[in-house]
């Protein structure tokens, strides 16, 4: 086993300029609301989160594989306690005054590590319906996140789930089979289209050779969900519905719902090729922009540093991304290599709906921007995923 390998150089700068960025633009924002609080919390918990990265780093990969199931049993429980007892916003944080945290985000990395565990585990030891035994698995931690109520954090464990499927080699076949529920609750909206859903689900079976009872969970299931979308959709908050429906047109409700995605789509386009310049960002300084601490902080960064201010921020991340991948690739471990796969995933979703969402072509789902956007839940969680990463590019072998 190769050990005392020097971490990765370029990964290690490009998350310290990224911070430095995100520090910066918390710091811009806190300047426009008359107070420096959220940019002096935002240094306190930076530091926190360098400390959790060298945990990440020193932690043994054999500890994580024993450790995995308790520590997803314990997010899930302080996702429960969340869902009948949660304060702050949405009801989605536990308070331990001074200090609040958000359960969703510990939630998030332990269930990485178990996924890429029970990947592992059937990669070892191979069990017909495995694939919905990691799925059922998964279940808990997606379905507590959603009762919070947060939908975008469960749709983001949904797609990072999904990846991490991928990574392990299961082809496209598998892929429908594994996001048919969602594509049976799209299909609901029209006869045709779940018709059209129902034969490709039925072509897929045959292809697949599946036992008789895996076609009773599968064609039952997924018509359930088609019935009974309709009502889930009737549960979901009036925020959420809104979400969605101004996702696909913002002028529906251009001074209530629709604000965020046009005031956001401004301040991006009047940053232009080069920016107005640190501190000077108008739709900031205005308040224009809601959420532009959390949420938006793209699009402030965007209305100062411009088109190269932005596509500098994003090359960052898709470096931090290409060399976590490197690493998943090239680690021999499955544990490993499923693990750290997940946090490739797990960045690049964040990243591509949180962008997305200020460009105004993806639903405000209230997802950060990893490691600019203030907050220290996400930022703790994500330093500590990435220590993990750094560690298993320590070490091709890791253990």
């Amino acid at each position: 086993m190769r050990t005392g390998d020097r971490p990765d150089l370029l990964l290690i700068l490009s998350i310290a300029a990224a911070l430095c960025i995100g520090l910066l633009t918390i710091y811009s924002t806190a300047e426009a609301m008359a107070g420096t609080a959220i940019f002096e919390r935002q240094l306190l918990w930076c530091v926190f989160g360098l400390l959790a990265m060298v945990v990440g780093i020193r932690i043994s990969m054999r500890m994580l594989d024993e450790l995995a199931p308790y520590l997803y049993g314990f997010s899930c429980l302080l996702l429960l306690f969340t869902v009948f007892l949660g304060s702050g916003p949405a009801g989605r944080w536990i308070v331990l005054d001074p200090f609040r945290f958000q359960p969703a985000e510990l939630t998030k990395a332990t269930l990485i590590i178990v996924v890429a565990k029970a990947l592992a585990d059937l990669r070892r030891k191979p069990r017909r319906g495995g694939e919905i035994y990691v799925l059922l698995i998964a279940t808990p931690a997606v379905l507590l996140t959603w009762l919070q109520p947060d939908l975008g954090t469960a749709a983001a464990l949904c797609l990072v789930v999904l990846a991490m499927f991928l990574w392990a080699g299961y082809g496209p076949g598998w892929i429908f089979l594994l996001v048919s529920p969602l594509l049976a609750a799209i299909s609901s909206s029209s006869l045709i289209l779940w018709i059209a859903f129902t034969v490709v689900l039925v072509l897929v079976l045959l292809r697949k050779r599946l036992a008789f009872s895996r076609w009773v969970i599968l064609l039952g299931g997924n018509t359930l969900v088609a019935a009974l979308t309709p009502l889930a959709w009737n549960l979901l908050k009036p925020y959420q519905q809104a979400r969605i429906t101004t996702f696909l047109n913002p002028a529906v409700d251009p001074h209530g719902a629709g604000w965020n995605i046009i005031q956001s789509e401004v301040a991006v386009g009047s940053g232009g090729m080069f920016g107005q310049g640190f501190l000077h960002g108008a739709q900031k300084e205005l308040a224009f922009l809601p959420s532009r601490h959390t949420d938006f902080v793209f699009s402030v960064w965007a209305e100062e540093m411009g088109f190269v201010g932005g596509v500098l921020l994003l090359l960052l991340f898709w470096v931090i991304v290409w060399r976590i991948t490197v690493t998943a690739r090239k680690t021999v471990n499955p544990f490993s290599s499923f693990l750290v796969a997940g946090v490739a995933a797990s960045f690049a979703v964040h990243v591509f709906v949180n962008v997305g969402m200020s460009l105004g072509i993806m639903p405000v789902t209230g997802l950060p921007l990893l490691l600019v956007s203030y907050g220290g839940s996400h930022l703790v969680t994500t330093l500590f995923l990435l220590g993990i990463a750094l560690r298993a590019g320590m070490s091709w072998r890791v253990m």
